[in-house]
């Protein structure tokens, strides 16, 4: 019998859970012609819900597709992924006649994939990147739209927080540009690294400050998850009370990634026709943090010192509410308020630690914080 609890994938159908709320919020966003920035932590179940939407879009006869911009290496990547993406939105049928008139002043080839879709590339100039070139390519979407007046065009970019990776500062500068001038397409902007998609949008002197609406995705509901957890076991012919559910729901606060992780693992030590303990439950979370020993103790050993010392300073109070308070500071062993900030803006930037909305920072991967509880010595 399979493991009906699934992770680590783009998660679909009877293996997703619940998010009814936001997917209605992105859909009614959608059709409404809205631009969004939509961040969350790592691991949250975005690109899952991403498809999800997408799907329901389609489904309410909207033009829709995805970009993701992880695939891109240099501006140039993305200037063709949005070409592809842009040739093969209305599918390879009557459209590859027009792909000229379309990007106009390029000179795209084009070759259809196994699946039928149309595969564009353009012309890289020997002066590498151009901006103007990127614009063409993003103007195309007003032409799709124009030529599709009764089905509402959605653009929706995944991982959006590699384009700061892409070597060139115009590039924000020239979606502003293209996206600000129609108000009938609508623009969705996703990413996973929280604190560099709020920069890009939040910040006064970023080019995309303020060009889209804020959508923050959160840990799913433990009302939610109860009746998906106890499905997924008693269709397995397992029985899991209602107060083991609850203390795996404390262990990962409902985070999507790692309460289905728990719950595989927990279902895997079970068996059919009997009931799943509070004790097993301790001993799948034993099974994984073993599991992920070697790799949290490589993280920990790679950290400089005052980055170790703010781990473990958020991990034992896991949210830390007042980093820069007198007994932290003292507690921890820093000398000054802007040692812990600088141990704080280290450990931001490389994803370990995350910025709460009540202003603390918490350990974004859940199972790291309890392998340094665990394994770290506690400061008195």
């Amino acid at each position: 019998m399979p493991n009906p609890f699934s992770y680590g994938g783009i998660v679909r159908g009877g293996d997703f859970c619940n998010r009814r709320k936001e997917i209605e919020d992105l859909v009614r966003a959608g059709l409404n012609g809205e631009k969004l920035f939509i961040h969350g932590e790592r691991r949250i179940g975005k690109t899952s819900l991403l498809r999800r939407a997408a799907d329901e879009l389609r489904s309410a006869g909207a033009l829709t597709l995805m970009i993701n911009v992880w695939k891109c290496v240099d501006a140039s990547d993305l200037v063709d992924l949005c070409a592809s993406e842009f040739a093969g939105a209305e599918g390879s049928r009557g459209l590859l006649k027009r792909v000229k008139s379309i990007f106009e002043g390029l000179s795209p080839a084009v070759a259809v994939g196994d699946d039928g879709r149309p595969s564009l590339t353009l012309a890289r100039s020997s002066r590498g990147f151009s901006p103007e070139q990127l614009e063409s390519v993003l103007r195309a979407s007003w032409k799709i739209a124009d030529s599709n007046s009764d089905r509402r065009l959605v653009v929706i970019f995944d991982e959006f927080q590699q384009i700061r990776k892409l070597g060139d500062d115009s590039i924000e500068r020239v979606l502003r540009s293209v996206v600000q001038e129609r108000d009938d397409i609508a623009w969705f902007f996703c990413g996973s690294r929280t604190h560099l998609i709020r920069e890009m949008f939040l910040d006064s002197s970023s080019p995309l400050y303020r060009s889209a609406g804020h959508y923050p995705l959160e840990s799913i509901d433990y009302e939610n998850w109860f009746p998906f957890i106890e499905d997924k076991f008693s269709s397995t012919d397992r029985n899991v009370p209602g107060s083991v559910v609850e203390l795996l729901l404390r262990i990962t606060s409902g985070h999507p990634f790692y309460t289905q992780m728990l719950c595989s693992a927990l279902w895997d030590m079970s068996e059919s026709g009997r009931a799943v303990t509070e004790e097993m439950t301790e001993q799948a979370l034993d099974v994984l943090l073993e599991r992920e020993h070697s790799t949290y103790l490589i993280l920990w050993d790679s950290l400089p010192e005052m980055s170790r010392r703010m781990l473990r300073a958020v991990a034992m109070d896991d949210p830390l509410r007042s980093p820069y308070s007198g007994e932290v500071l003292s507690r921890y062993g820093f000398k000054s308020p802007s040692s812990a900030g600088r141990a704080i803006e280290y450990l931001v930037a490389h994803d370990i630690i995350v910025r709460t909305a009540e202003g603390g920072y918490a350990v974004t991967d859940r199972f790291l914080g309890l392998w340094c509880r665990r394994n770290l010595l506690t400061v008195p």
